[in-house]
C-alpha cells in the first residue's frame, strides 16, 4: 500500500460525507493519507485531469456522462477486479455498468445511484406506486404538469413509457426510423399537457412546492429536500417501466502511481458497513446489495435490487442528440 492516495471528488456535502464515512475509516484502517481536491462539474474535472501531468491524481469520480468521456479521451486505467474483493457486492445491473462501451475492461466503479423518477403530489393525483410513465400522458393533468426540459432525457423517458428499448428506439418493424418518430409522436402530445419544462433543481422545486404542477419527472435529492422541508405530500417513486438512471462513480485516473492502493480504497467503499453508513448521508442508494431501513427510505431506492434502472448509451445519445434537440425545439414551439 502507498503511504498518500490522490482523491478527486465532487465538493460540498458530497464531499464532507465522503470524508466522514469513507476516507476518515479507509485513513485509519490502513494507515494511507488521502489528499483531497473537488470539483463542481464534470467537465472541469475532465478538463484538470487532461491538463495536468500523469499522476497528479489517483482516484476520480465522473458520473455517466463523465465516465464515458473520460474513456473515450483514455484519462483512465481499467479496473484490475481481482484487486478489488467486494467487487461481487456490487447488485448486478452495476456488475453490468458499462457507459463507455468499451468492451470487456471495466473503467468505473459504481458508487451509488439515483434517477430522474416520477413525482406526484398526493392530494392531487391518487392509487398508489409504482405507477407507469402513461399517467404522464393522462388529460386530467392538464396544465399542471412538469417535465425535464432536456432532449435526451424526454426521448429516453418516452421510450420506456412506449415499451421501447431507450438505446436502440426501434418501432415494431424494428427500424430507428420508426420507432423515434413514435418517440416524437408521443411527445407532440404529451406537450399538449406540459405546464412548464424545468432546466434546474431550483425550477422544479419552485413548481411541486408552490402546486403549479402536481405530476412529472424530477430529480429525487430535491424531492428529498422538500419532504425535509414538511411537503410529506410529495412523493417521488421509480415507474414499473423504470427511470433514467446515473450512478456517480469511482475511476482510476491515467498514470496512477498508486493504482494498487486506489483498488483498495475501492474494495474499502464496497463493505457493507461503509455503504450502510455514507448512503443515507448522501442521500442515495448504493450500488451495492447494502441495505438497511434508512437506505430503504430514500426516494430513489429500488426494491427489486435494480432492475428499473435504465442507463443511456452514451454512444447512441452521442450520435442522435442533433437531431433530437432540433426536433424537441420544434415540439415545444408547436411547429412539429
Amino acid at each position: 500500500m502507498a503511504d498518500t492516495l490522490r482523491f478527486y471528488s465532487w465538493g460540498g456535502s458530497t464531499q464532507e460525507a465522503l470524508t466522514k464515512h469513507l476516507i476518515e475509516p479507509f485513513e485509519e484502517e490502513y494507515g494511507v493519507t488521502v489528499e483531497q481536491s473537488s470539483f463542481s462539474s464534470q467537465d472541469k474535472m475532465l478538463a484538470n485531469v487532461r491538463s495536468n501531468p500523469a499522476g497528479s491524481y489517483d482516484v476520480i469520480m465522473p458520473s455517466l456522462s463523465g465516465s464515458y468521456n473520460a474513456v473515450k479521451q483514455d484519462l483512465v486505467e481499467p479496473l484490475r477486479l481481482d484487486n478489488i474483493e467486494t467487487w461481487s457486492n456490487l447488485l448486478p445491473s452495476f456488475r453490468e455498468y458499462n457507459p463507455a462501451g468499451t468492451g470487456d475492461d471495466t473503467f468505473v466503479a459504481p458508487l451509488y445511484y439515483g434517477t430522474v423518477g416520477m413525482v406526484y403530489n398526493t392530494d392531487h393525483v391518487s392509487g398508489s406506486p409504482p405507477f407507469s410513465w402513461e399517467l404522464t400522458w393522462d388529460s386530467e393533468y392538464s396544465g399542471a404538469l412538469t417535465l425535464e426540459g432536456f432532449a435526451f432525457v424526454r426521448m429516453f423517458t418516452t421510450a420506456l413509457a412506449q415499451g421501447m428499448d431507450p438505446n436502440k428506439m426501434e418501432g415494431d418493424a424494428g427500424s430507428y426510423e420508426e420507432g423515434v418518430k413514435q418517440v416524437y409522436d408521443a411527445m407532440a402530445e404529451q406537450h399538449e399537457l406540459v405546464k412548464k419544462y424545468w432546466t434546474s433543481g431550483q425550477e422544479q422545486t419552485t413548481l411541486y412546492s408552490n402546486e403549479t404542477a402536481v405530476l412529472g419527472d424530477g430529480w429525487s435529492g430535491r424531492i428529498l429536500s422538500l419532504q425535509n422541508d414538511g411537503y410529506d405530500n410529495l412523493q417521488y417513486t421509480i415507474p414499473e417501466e423504470g427511470a433514467y438512471g446515473w450512478s456517480d462513480t469511482f475511476a482510476i485516473a491515467k498514470g496512477s502511481e498508486h493504482r494498487y492502493t486506489a483498488e483498495k480504497f475501492i474494495q474499502f467503499a464496497y463493505r457493507p458497513e461503509v455503504m450502510k453508513s455514507l448512503s443515507p448521508v448522501i442521500g442515495y442508494p448504493p450500488a451495492t446489495g447494502a441495505t438497511s431501513s434508512d437506505i430503504e427510505a430514500l426516494p430513489d431506492f429500488d426494491p427489486t435490487g435494480g432492475e428499473r434502472l435504465k442507463f443511456q448509451d452514451q454512444k447512441f445519445k452521442e450520435q442522435h442528440q442533433e437531431d433530437w434537440n432540433q426536433t424537441f425545439e420544434q415540439i415545444k414551439l408547436g411547429q412539429y
